[in-house]
């Protein structure tokens, strides 16, 4: 009897897992139910956003009362329900006193891409225009520079942008109650220029004005490079022989110039004044003391330049990379460059006694790469409009070189002009300072390498009236030893020089 009832369990264990298997291949897995989104943004009639209005989401056929869901809309009047089972559904719209404004119905779709509803209300809602305007630190309105008004949310909404007008401005109309980030973009209107976070409201000010400064100037050329120490002799006298027997032409140091607008220096002269590692009382030093090695001025009197063109001013050799051994650098065009014996001529106008073998230009000492690490006074290269330099004569533009201040400013009283590294009034204080060495006067240009041949490139972006890019000094190795290639588009077109922007 025993052994009939196993055999019966046996055979009823096999039958229940054949069944149960073969249910188990039959298996299909339960639907699981679709989700999906819903966006929205709320406008009243006019088209004006409604923000900070709570948005209530309804079951519209079954638990009528029950809030599936709720949000806030942004100050652009948007908002969106997340992970909605398709079907109808009820939304309610109520300000921040809990009063219903509204209600519409909506069919969540089983496709994500229809679940969007534009819904408008016939209600009031507060708005101002909203005015940005952009200026420069002279007050002058400027005009196409892309502004936008974005929400503050983690997620920045665009709500609006637009280009200034003539007059510098952009009106956001319609711009409601709320907090808003706007952006001004710099000249190409790509990269963020200035940015920031107003309010709107009733009390707030309705309008924003950004000062941009530009970095105005004053002159009619600028000062873009200078050669103060080629490699040998500097300023040798013309007709000396070196060691080599190489006869100089002349001496061989030179400032570089950019012209920002065509010149005729027979109708319209200009000058150079360069000072030598010394202590000049001022710019006409020379005028009070005939003797005096100080200063040096150089005169353009002749000849012509068309806007945006380099030209220079210097030694009478009137050579790029002044010489190596028993052979000269090329010599630069006649035309742009205005040569000067300084070695035997006395200055401009009489400002500066002849240099008789000195330099026209101060020197530094020790090294770090191609640049020098001391000079024991600054250096000056200043231009004017005119010949007559004195005391009380201001520079059109103006650089100082150097590695230290260390002049006594009742001693010296070098005046300066507002440039990209000077100004004539301190922007910290508003305070009159129009002495090189006073207040935030003190930027110095590089000093290059002693008799190594170096070039000093100033670089930077100038238009007629506005520096975009401020000078700063880069060396370049400028001897024919080391660079017998040497040509005047290493100075005047590589990297590193000087941009002329015409606008």
């Amino acid at each position: 009897m025993k052994k009939k009832s196993f055999s019966f369990f046996l055979f009823t264990v096999a039958l229940v897992s054949i069944v149960l298997i073969s249910a188990c291949d039959n298996f299909e897995e339960p639907e699981l139910p679709k989700i999906n989104d819903l966006s929205f943004s709320l406008v009243n009639n006019e088209d004006i956003p409604l923000s900070n209005v709570w948005v209530k989401v309804y079951f519209a056929d079954v638990k009528p009362g029950f809030v599936v869901d709720s949000t806030l809309t942004s100050v652009a009047g948007s908002g969106s329900f997340k992970s909605l089972r398709p079907g109808s559904y009820l939304l309610k719209a109520f300000d921040d006193s809990n009063a219903e404004l509204g209600a519409t119905e909506v069919v969540v779709q089983e496709d994500d891409t229809q679940n969007v509803l534009a819904w408008k209300l016939d209600v009031f809602v507060e708005n101002y225009n909203f005015l940005v305007k952009l200026m420069d630190n002279r007050q002058h309105p400027i005009s196409g520079r892309k502004v936008s008004f974005f929400t503050t949310d983690l997620n920045p909404v665009l709500i609006a942008e637009g280009s200034t007008n003539s007059q510098g401005e952009l009106t956001f109309s319609k711009t409601v109650v709320g907090s808003y980030r706007i952006v001004v973009y710099d000249e190409t209107n790509e990269a963020i220029f200035a940015e920031e976070v107003v309010a709107v409201n009733a009390a707030a000010p309705k309008s924003k004005t950004f000062v941009i400064q530009k970095i105005f100037h004053n002159g009619d050329m600028v000062i873009t490079g200078y050669f103060p120490d080629p490699k040998g002799s500097d300023s040798p006298k013309t007709g000396a022989v070196s060691g080599a027997g190489f006869e100089h032409p002349g001496q061989y140091e030179y400032v570089q110039l950019m012209a920002l607008r065509d010149i005729d220096f027979t109708k319209e002269p200009y000058s150079v004044v360069v000072t030598n590692s010394s202590i000049p009382a001022h710019w006409g030093m020379g005028l009070d003391d005939p003797t005096t090695k100080r200063v040096y001025q150089m005169n353009f009197e002749t000849g012509s330049v068309k806007k945006g063109e380099f030209f220079y001013i210097g030694g009478s050799a009137g050579m790029i990379a002044s010489y190596w051994q028993d052979y000269g650098s090329p010599l630069f065009d006649e035309d742009k460059y205005w040569k000067v014996d300084y070695a035997a001529e006395p200055g401009g106008n009489g400002n500066g006694a002849a240099k008789d073998g000195s330099g026209l230009m101060g020197n530094g000492s020790g090294a770090i790469g191609l640049l020098a690490n001391s000079k024991g006074y600054p250096d000056g290269v200043a231009v004017f409009k005119g010949t007559h330099v004195d005391a009380n004569s201001t520079p059109i533009d103006v650089i100082f070189y150097g590695t230290t201040m260390n002049f006594d400013l009742e001693v010296v009283k070098l005046r300066i002009t507002d440039t990209d590294r000077y100004s004539t009034v301190n922007p910290e204080t508003d305070e009159d300072q129009s002495l090189f060495g006073q207040g935030t006067n003190i930027y110095l240009f590089p000093v290059p390498k002693q008799d190594d041949g170096v070039f000093i490139k100033l670089g930077g972006q100038v238009t007629p009236t506005e520096w975009l890019v401020p000078r700063s000094g880069t060396p370049l190795l400028f001897n024919l030893s080391a660079h017998p290639a040497a040509s005047v588009s290493d100075i005047e077109n590589a990297n590193d020089c000087t941009i002329f922007v015409d606008k």
